[in-house]
């Protein structure tokens, strides 16, 4: 899995609302990370992911991918 992809399931695990549907924006490119680690806001969780990127499960992380990730036909 790519960094994005493991990022935004990261960060939709968080009980912030808005934060989830960043992680969402972010996995179908319509954020950038650039973009989110401009907002202080969303700084905190950012880190916090970051560290945890790699003991994610990427099992989950494809899950979540097909389940959110839009596809242009």
């Amino acid at each position: 899995m790519d960094k994005i992809c493991c990022l935004a399931y990261l960060l939709y695990q968080s009980d912030n609302e808005e934060v989830k549907n960043i992680a969402i924006e972010l996995l179908n490119g319509e954020i950038s990370l650039k973009d989110i680690k401009k907002r202080k806001e969303l700084k905190k969780y950012i880190t916090a992911t970051e560290a945890k990127i790699n003991k994610v499960d990427t099992h989950e992380v494809v899950l979540f991918v097909e389940k959110f990730m839009l596809m242009e036909a």
